[in-house]
């Protein structure tokens, strides 16, 4: 270790993280394990969930908070959300860290990094670049201002800044690591007392209220039609949290689903596969070996204010990544139970073993230089 690093170590350096959901957190658990390898002495303070407590970091308050999505949820919740910053950003002068590290949600965290940025010479990082990619790219003159560096996790992103002045680092994404490019589905249905040579579908509604509350009860009509083609077939919803399975209107009827809580992961891992709400749980599926059709639904404004703007017609990570369509996805209106039970039949009678292989590629991708890649720029930037 280079005496910069030593002298770096024995100050005890601050470290301030906000993840805005649980995708976000999922990311901040790792990083923040991988910072303490280089910075063991270092305090880690500001905003997440459960991964990135349990990895050493103190939390302002609740993730769940902050934790919302597209135009109106935010508008509608604006007050508190102005609040929660101000009171944030107060917390963050009085802590004075050497380094603000945003996690995805970049309209909650720009704002942030921008503030201690320009008025308190913090240095900032953007951990997943904004989707500028798909639409508003105006907000790269924002970044720039906002944050030294952005750490994007797909490597198709960086074409989005090649015209700007703002750093930017392809590290991978972490999931690519954490997860077997030779995953045995049946082996580790053996190990969780699940038959290993039943066929088991997972059903992922999301990890946010508004979009479980939208999504729910359109996959268990799915699950319905196709259990009455095969009463043997197996399924399993989880939710990211207790208060999401309270959205389940006359659940007595749903006996057949096995309901859990906190372990989507797990599920992917030994599904055959999935019916999954778009976002961060599509890349899980990916990489997890477990084929998928991808359903997503919003709010009717929202929809309505963003279409006209974006620029791919492609939403789902799996295709975004494979730069061609490789799953099924329905969007809106067309998210109903009959177009999702031809997607999943058509998935599996004709396009499972292409979409597998499709994954692998996927796979391989995204490993970048190892699963310290974030760290290790992050630690750069503090060397100097």
């Amino acid at each position: 270790m280079s005496p910069s690093i030593n002298k770096r170590a024995k100050k005890n350096l601050r470290i301030a993280l906000v993840a805005g959901e649980k995708s976000g957190d999922k990311l901040g658990g790792p990083l923040i394990i991988s910072l303490k390898k280089i910075f063991p002495e270092a305090k880690f303070f500001g905003v997440g969930g459960e991964e990135m407590i349990n990895a050493g970091m103190e939390s302002l308050f609740n993730i769940e908070k902050i934790s919302v999505m597209g135009i109106l949820e935010p508008l509608l919740n604006i007050v508190e959300l102005l609040s929660l910053r101000k009171r944030l950003k107060k917390f963050l002068v009085e802590q004075n860290p050497d380094i603000f590290i945003g996690i995805d949600a970049p309209d909650f965290n720009l704002p942030l990094s921008r503030f201690l940025k320009q008025k308190k010479g913090i240095k900032t990082v953007q951990y997943v670049s904004p989707s500028v990619w798909a639409w508003r790219q105006g907000r790269i003159k924002t970044i720039e201002k906002s944050v030294d560096k952005i750490l994007t996790l797909f490597p198709f992103e960086k074409e989005a800044y090649k015209n700007s002045t703002v750093e930017v680092s392809f590290v991978g994404h972490p999931l690519a690591h954490k997860f077997s490019e030779n995953i045995n589905k049946k082996e580790i249905r053996k190990n969780k007392l699940i038959d290993p040579q039943a066929k088991v579908v997972a059903l992922l509604p999301g990890s946010r209220r508004a979009e479980v509350s939208r999504m729910i009860e359109v996959l268990l009509k799915t699950a319905d039609k196709i259990r009455e083609l095969d009463e043997s077939i197996l399924f399993f919803m989880p939710f990211a949290t207790n208060s999401h399975q309270l959205l389940i209107k006359n659940i007595k009827n749903y006996e057949w689903v096995n309901f859990s809580v906190g372990n989507s992961q797990e599920v992917l891992a030994y599904s055959d596969i999935g019916l999954v709400t778009s976002g961060t749980a599509t890349l899980e599926a990916a990489l997890l070996q477990t084929p998928i059709v991808v359903a997503y639904k919003t709010s009717w404004l929202t929809y309505n204010l963003v279409k006209p703007f974006l620029k791919i017609s492609e939403y789902a990570l799996p295709n975004l990544l494979s730069g061609k369509k490789i799953v099924t996805e329905l969007i809106q209106n067309k998210v109903t139970s009959s177009n999702l039970f031809e997607a999943f039949i058509q998935l599996d009678k004709k396009n499972y073993q292409n979409t597998l292989k499709n994954f692998k590629g996927i796979h391989s991708k995204l490993k970048s230089n190892g699963p310290d890649s974030a760290a290790n720029c992050i630690a750069e930037m503090l060397r100097c």
